[in-house]
């Protein structure tokens, strides 16, 4: 719609979903200014020697990851001694830890077997999983392929894989009237979803808006409003902030690390606050 060019900006957009793991080291690498990362990779690259900043809360999963599982397996509980596939060391493994603790289990009760996520259909096929942790369209394909049904999805835990525009903390330091630039559109844009909900996203992909509705249902797209709330401090999943100690949490019980990281370092709610 222009507003990036009214805006002082010369934005190049970059489609990711060929090599989405890819794409976010480029953005650690200085190929890409901006992604969008989940909390939790933001978090585990930080320890890994990056040094990025999360400048927007952009959508958090409500039903995009889920845990399929065969006919046979009716709970949670049921997953004690089961096969689960999982790309380990990543969120969809932080998700699975946390939704086995809250039905009193743990990462040791199961055995994972590392999963690409884009090759789980495969991996699936071959028999030997009982369940698998994956994400949309992945989810619906696992579905249909192999009989299963969904166990689990993100919409029971709001909060638990939030998302957000990311920035090298270089990038802020140089050009913060263009991150602030860059903010306000993003501003611009979510107000008008909320007015105008799937009319551009069915054009360019040729689908029908409700199927675009359909979709979205799975991961909420959030405004300045719910922004403000989850940039300010808290101890549950409504906080970024709060959702950091969770990850913090099981990145120290995995070993990872030996101290929690601070969450003031890369949770910057100041371009959110100067709206």
């Amino acid at each position: 719609k222009g507003w990036f060019e009214e805006a002082g900006l010369n934005i190049e957009l970059v489609d990711t979903n060929s090599d989405y793991w890819g794409s976010l080291q480029d953005t650690i690498d200085g190929k890409i200014d901006v992604s969008n990362f989940s909390l939790f990779d933001l978090m585990q690259f930080n320890t890994a020697g990056a040094d990025l900043v999360m400048v927007i809360n952009s959508d958090s999963s409500t039903g995009s990851e889920a845990i399929i599982v065969r006919p046979a397996i009716a709970t949670i509980e049921d997953l004690k001694g089961k096969t689960i596939g999982v790309d380990s060391g990543t969120y969809l493994e932080y998700i699975l830890d946390i939704v086995l603790k809250r039905n009193e289990l743990m990462l040791g009760d199961v055995t994972q077997v590392k999963v690409a996520g884009e090759k789980a259909v495969e991996e699936i096929k071959n028999g030997k999983l009982d369940a698998i942790i994956i994400w949309e369209p992945i989810v619906s394909e696992a579905v249909e392929q192999w009989n299963g049904r969904k166990l689990f999805d993100t919409s029971e835990i709001p909060g638990i894989s939030p998302s957000g525009h990311t920035f090298r903390r270089s990038f802020i330091k140089e050009r913060p009237g263009d991150v602030q630039a860059y903010v306000n559109v993003w501003h611009k844009t979510t107000q008008f979803i909320k007015e105008h909900p799937s009319a551009i996203i069915a054009g360019i992909y040729d689908v029908t808006p409700t199927e675009v509705q359909a979709f979205a249902r799975l991961s909420q797209i959030l405004d300045i409003r719910e922004n403000i709330t989850s940039f300010s401090y808290g101890a549950g999943f409504e906080s970024l902030h709060g959702t950091a100690r969770q990850v913090n949490n099981f990145l120290i019980e995995q070993g990872r690390i030996n101290k929690p990281l601070d969450s003031t370092a890369f949770i910057d709610a100041s371009f959110i606050r100067a709206l």
